[in-house]
C-alpha cells in the first residue's frame, strides 16, 4: 500500500500525466509570449501630441501592467504543477495528500487542491489570482 507511486495514488496513468504536461507546456510558452508582448507595451512610452492619443496608450500600459501579472501568477502555478510531475507528486492535494482527480486535473491541469477542498476554502485556484 504505501509503496504505491505518487502517480498509482493519484489515480492518473502515465499517459494522462503526459498529455496533462504536454498542455501545460504549450500554455506555459504561449503565457512565455504573452509576457514578452505586456512588457514591450509597458515599456512603449511615445510621446503623444493628442491629449486622447495619449490617454489610449496609458489605458494600453494600464491594460498590458494588470494582464501581465495575472500571466505571471498563471505562469507560478504551470511551473509548479510541472515540477509536481517532476518530484512525483502531481495529481494529489497539497492539503490532504488525496487524488486530485483527472476530471479537475483535465479542467484545470495546475490544480493543487480537490474540488471539495476548494469550495471548503471558497478560494479556487484556477490561475486568475
Amino acid at each position: 500500500m504505501s509503496n504505491l507511486s505518487a502517480e498509482n495514488r493519484s489515480g492518473l496513468s502515465e499517459v494522462d500525466i503526459a498529455r496533462l504536461r504536454d498542455r501545460m507546456l504549450a500554455l506555459r510558452q504561449k503565457v512565455l509570449e504573452r509576457l514578452a508582448g505586456d512588457q514591450s507595451t509597458i515599456r512603449q512610452a511615445e510621446p503623444q501630441i493628442e491629449p486622447l492619443d495619449a490617454a489610449e496608450q496609458t489605458r494600453e500600459q494600464e491594460d498590458s501592467v494588470a494582464f501581465a501579472g495575472r500571466d505571471q501568477a498563471l505562469l507560478t502555478e504551470i511551473e509548479r504543477a510541472l515540477a509536481k510531475i517532476q518530484s512525483g507528486s502531481y495529481g494529489l492535494s497539497e492539503a490532504s495528500g488525496e487524488p486530485i482527480g483527472v476530471r479537475r486535473l483535465t479542467a484545470v491541469p495546475w490544480a493543487r487542491y480537490t474540488i471539495e477542498e476548494e469550495e471548503e476554502t471558497g478560494s479556487f485556484n484556477d490561475g486568475d489570482g
